[in-house]
Parts: C-alpha cells; sequence; structure tokens
C-alpha cells in the first residue's frame, strides 16, 4: 500500500458543503469525494489518502482516508474545457480548519517528516515510504490528543424512555474515538480475531467493512479521558463473540474465547 497526498487550496476552489461533509462522515462513518490526482498512473485501489489545505491560513493536515477507484478523467474543477485525472477518496477522517485544530505543517518540519514536501503544486503526489509511519503516529497523536470536547464526549448523556414507563432514564455514555477504530480496522481488517468470520465474505456487499470493536481493557472501568493504543488495546469482533466476550465481568480474554470456541476449558 501507498500513500499519496491531496491538496486543497481555498482560494481557488470554495468547498461549500465541508460542514455538511462532516457531519455525514460522523453520522455515518464514511464520506466520499473525488479528488484530482497527479499521480495517476500509479495510485491503486486501497492506497491510503491524506489531505493538506493550502493557499491561506490554517494550513495542515485536515483529512484522511483511502483511495476507492482507479484513476478517471473528470472536468476541472475551475471550469475550463480540459479534463483532470481523479480519483474518490473515502475519507475516515476530516477536520474543519474554521472550527477546530488541524495538524500543522510546522508539526510535520520534525523528524522524518521534514524530508517530505508538504506545500505541492499539484494534488495527489506520493508521499515518501520512509515518512508514512511517521506520518501516521503523529496523525493519530494529534487527533487522539485534542480536546475532549472535541474527540471524546466523556459524560454523553441521553434520555430514554421505557414501554409502560412513566419516568425518565438518564444513561451515562462513555464515547469511543472513531479515529482509534478506524487505525485498529486498518491494521487488524474486518474479520473477526476470535472465529474469524468474514461479514462481507457471507453477506457481500450488505457486510462490507462491518464488525464490532473490542476495547481490551473496559471502557467502563477507565476514569476521565485516557490515550488509547488502537494496535495494543482494540481488536475487531464480530457481535456474537463480542456478546459473549461482556457476560462475564471481568470479561473473557481473547484467548479464552478461543479457547472456548476449541472446546478447552477453563474457569
Amino acid at each position: 500500500m501507498n500513500t499519496y497526498l491531496f491538496a486543497w487550496n481555498p482560494t481557488k476552489w470554495s468547498w461549500t458543503d465541508l460542514a455538511q461533509n462532516i457531519e455525514s462522515l460522523n453520522q455515518t462513518g464514511r464520506v466520499i469525494q473525488k479528488w484530482s490526482c497527479v499521480s495517476h498512473k500509479q495510485v491503486r485501489l486501497g492506497d491510503r489518502a491524506f489531505l493538506v489545505r493550502l493557499g491561506t491560513e490554517p494550513k495542515g493536515i485536515m483529512g484522511s482516508g483511502t483511495i476507492i477507484s482507479e484513476a478517471f478523467l473528470s472536468e476541472h474543477w475551475s471550469g475550463e474545457d480540459k479534463l483532470v485525472h481523479r480519483v474518490f477518496i473515502e475519507f475516515d477522517t476530516l477536520l474543519n480548519p474554521m472550527k477546530e485544530p488541524i495538524l500543522s505543517l510546522e508539526a510535520l518540519d520534525i523528524g522524518k517528516l521534514s524530508r517530505q514536501v508538504w506545500t505541492p503544486q499539484a494534488s495527489g503526489i506520493s508521499i515518501k515510504p520512509d515518512v508514512t509511519n511517521e506520518l501516521e503516529a503523529i496523525w493519530f497523536n494529534f487527533l487522539n490528543d485534542r480536546e475532549p470536547e472535541e474527540t471524546i464526549a466523556d459524560d454523553a448523556a441521553s434520555d430514554s424512555y421505557f414501554e409502560g414507563a412513566t419516568r425518565a432514564v438518564i444513561s451515562t455514555n462513555r464515547e469511543r474515538n472513531p479515529h482509534a477504530r478506524a487505525a485498529c480496522l486498518r491494521h487488524y481488517g474486518y474479520k473477526c480475531i476470535v472465529c474469524e468470520f468474514d461479514f462481507e465474505k457471507v453477506y457481500g456487499e450488505a457486510g462490507r467493512e462491518f464488525i464490532h470493536v473490542h476495547h481490551l481493557s473496559e471502557v467502563a472501568n477507565k476514569k476521565g479521558v485516557y490515550k488509547i493504543d488502537p494496535i495494543e488495546d482494540l481488536r475487531p469482533v464480530c457481535p456474537n463473540c463480542h456478546s459473549i466476550i461482556h457476560r462475564r465481568k471481568p470479561a473473557y480474554s481473547i484467548a479464552e474465547m478461543k479457547d472456548m470456541i476449541q472446546g478447552n476449558s477453563f474457569k
């Protein structure tokens, strides 16, 4: 998998529905946009994409996602009578630079990251392979370290009513970080880590990219806002295995679950 840097310059093109795109992403977990790509001969399905804002402050990385199409010809964004190569990007993260912090260009001018051109003249340039791991790490840490009210609503309350009841029941929910979930699934994929059930293989398109993500350390036992490592702390599990995991307190471990399936006995 290769990684590419796409660019948005608001002085040249006004992204009028950015807020709606972000809202859609927050509600559905995905939003798809087509973007011009100078590396159209090299780009492949499944390649990683980052989006940088240029032209006017604030400048920096504001989004990430996955390329989900081959390159194709499309009309130029300016309306000029010419065609440009584009790809479809499914974003897993989009930030609004006018309402929240983005990963600044200054933060990218350190270590191996300083070897990469972050202000490209064309959109869709290749990011150097020896830079990508450091970029993924700093991007994840940036998203995870943002202000709690922007990324993790620690005490998000909701009113729920039970049938036949005359009183409201207030519940406090600990919200999961969607960026950590996305990073976990990029690493482990969408097959259950316990029983290896693959929803897409069984259900086709309806099961594509469907899976639960399990926290190895139960969220309910945490106090306040905390950091997680999506590779060390999270695992993809199917709903059945996830339900069984939490039928006991403390929850069953992944190893215990695998033993259970294999018929081994344990307490």
